[in-house]
């Protein structure tokens, strides 16, 4: 870890895949087990309602917004969190902008990408992949859409198995992913090889 600022873990993967619980889990290890503060937040951040809510954005302006939500996201709770030594633990970054707008929208990837370069956003220390099978998580969503007596609205889910597929497939395909296989494990078993990977991979140097 860079000692100008705090550790920044993201968490990704597709809806259902159990990525609360795990940073929440992380979150607690960091706070109880090593002493050291932790600020949990998640995307989108403000504009949540407009983007999951419209049903008939195009694919540009959803781009658009996720990323005019990240920078807010970033400038108000990302980087004064880092750079008061705080420790983030965010549920979607970057990687999730790829994964759904290139893999499952369809938009060209280097125009995503030159884009999410020009906004200079923070960097991760360390970006957990939970690698869930797109029918497990699936049936995970829909499952708790019939517990819930207030359906919220998310375009995402609307849309089906089909993203889920898309969006997984390119998670896969994305580098630099600490990339944890959940079909045959429990949560506690998630979270140990969840520490093996963020350890291995020199988060705390």
């Amino acid at each position: 870890m860079r000692k100008h600022r705090g550790l920044f873990i993201v968490f990704e993967g597709v809806d259902g895949c159990g990525k609360s619980t795990q940073a929440a889990k992380f979150a607690e290890w960091l706070e109880n087990i090593i002493g050291k503060k932790v600020i949990r937040t998640a995307e989108p951040f403000t504009l949540r309602e407009l983007i999951l809510g419209k049903k008939d954005l195009s694919v540009l302006s959803e781009l658009l917004l996720f990323l005019a939500d990240r920078a807010e996201h970033v400038n108000k709770i990302i980087k004064p969190a880092l750079e008061a030594g705080d420790n983030v633990i965010c549920e979607r970054y970057n990687d999730s902008t790829l994964a759904y707008q290139v893999g499952g929208h369809k938009i060209e990837i280097s125009q995503v990408k030159n884009l999410i370069d020009a906004c200079e956003f923070p960097k991760p220390d360390a970006t957990v992949f939970l690698d869930l099978s797109p029918k497990t998580a699936f049936d995970r969503v829909q499952a708790r859409n019939k517990s819930n007596k207030i359906k919220v609205e998310d375009r995402f889910e609307d849309e089906g198995f089909s993203l889920m597929k898309k969006v997984s497939d390119f998670y896969k395909t994305l580098p630099d992913l600490i990339t944890i296989p959940c079909d045959d494990l429990d949560e506690d078993e998630v979270f140990q090889h969840l520490l093996i990977g963020v350890l291995g991979n020199g988060a705390y140097v």
